[in-house]
């Protein structure tokens, strides 16, 4: 073997090819180099852009919720939510129960994403009091929510006819998509859920959020426990906007008694909710690049979801690029006026709907089905913040 072979080092063979490159590189156009320079630091930003948004992504919680996910120890028991004072409710009816009407997976369009947002309550068995359909629509660029009452009666396939609020309870996303599918003849995409628990520690993250409270409003916040921390029931009784913290603005989310406008009871909470809902939308596309970065950290491991990382990359990337993040929340409520009666069942105080009225205007909202007709009178409605 020759001398000189036996005695090369590795280390020195690799520098006198790089020296090599470097001087091949440095014989090309000036053009030609900035053109590779350039090349390669937008490669990497892009690569470190997605290497991170697939960080972020990877801290909410992947929950596909394959069912009785609120009572594991006993997963063939069912929950019937009963009233304590039964004897307030007998000039109610006798609920009917109804089958479901529509077959297959429900309807859906491209570039339209039907995601279920939920407050779950935890404490109380994954119990779903909080349920609104947001349509990120990348066509019309168009965000809408579509929040549905928790009384709603409702068959439930496999199980008994119940509350709609029990539906993921029992049986996750899955059960979700197929009573959506019979019973409104809607596509689920997947769900997005916070504890309420956890709402109180978003909203405090985003540093409050202002909403317009009645002075009623107030004043029952202060003297009711649905303020959990007592050193926060201290709101200003006035009419008017209010700044609100986490335990403030998760209390006003919560409250039934109140009549607010035209509309009392779950009618009343569920739109307080819409609000509450709003205002953190408001709050959000208010920070910047870094505090959103800090707020995302922090906020989205208290997020469950049914959707992978791949799911998320595509329909955030298109809600970006179509705009929609600049566009006003529109807003609806299931069900609507007239399209119900309260009534009783197992026990229970529930709302008894015309499904067949109802499906048909939430097609309208959602899909903008009858657009070019006249207008009929529904809940569809714009939040924009008092004057």
């Amino acid at each position: 073997m020759d001398k000189k072979t036996m005695g090369s080092n590795p280390k020195d063979t690799k520098e006198k090819k790089k020296e090599g490159l470097l001087k091949r590189f440095a014989k090309k156009p000036l053009w030609y180099r900035v053109f590779m320079v350039t090349s390669a630091i937008i490669i990497v930003i892009l690569l470190s852009i997605i290497a991170y948004a697939y960080h972020l992504m990877s801290l909410v919680n992947h929950d596909p919720g394959p069912g009785n996910i609120g009572n594991e120890n006993n997963p063939t028991s069912e929950f019937f939510e009963t009233e304590e004072n039964p004897e307030d409710y007998t000039h109610l009816p006798e609920a009917s129960i109804v089958d479901s009407e529509h077959e297959g997976d429900g309807r859906s369009e491209p570039g339209i994403y039907n995601i279920l947002l939920m407050g779950l309550d935890r404490d109380s068995g994954n119990l779903s009091d909080s349920m609104i359909v947001v349509t990120i629509d990348t066509k019309n660029k168009a965000l809408k929510l579509t929040s549905f009452m928790r009384d709603i009666l409702i068959p439930i396939p496999g199980y008994s006819t119940n509350r709609i609020n029990t539906v993921f309870r029992n049986g996750g996303i899955e059960l979700i998509k197929e009573v959506f599918a019979n019973s409104f003849d809607i596509c689920i995409d997947g769900y997005v859920a916070v504890n309420y628990a956890d709402l109180t520690k978003v909203i405090d993250q985003l540093g409050g959020v202002t909403i317009y409270m009645t002075e009623q409003e107030a004043k029952y916040l202060n003297t009711t426990n649905y303020i959990s921390d007592e050193r926060y029931r201290n709101l200003d009784v006035y009419t008017g906007m209010h700044w609100l913290n986490g335990a403030q603005a998760t209390g006003y989310a919560r409250v039934r008694y109140v009549d607010k406008g035209s509309e009392s009871d779950d009618f009343a909470r569920t739109g307080r909710q819409r609000q509450i809902l709003n205002a953190i939308y408001e709050q959000f596309k208010d920070q910047n690049l870094t505090q959103l970065l800090q707020l995302m950290e922090t906020v989205l491991p208290m997020v469950s979801t049914s959707f992978t990382i791949p799911e998320m990359t595509e329909i955030a990337t298109k809600a970006v690029a179509s705009g929609i993040l600049s566009c006003e929340i529109e807003q609806f409520r299931v069900p609507t006026n007239s399209t119900f009666k309260l009534a009783m069942y197992k026990g229970m105080s529930i709302l008894e709907i015309d499904f067949e009225e109802n499906t048909k205007e939430i097609h309208k909202f959602i899909f903008g089905d009858g657009e070019d007709e006249t207008e009929t009178e529904t809940e569809t409605e714009t939040e924009t913040k008092p004057k």
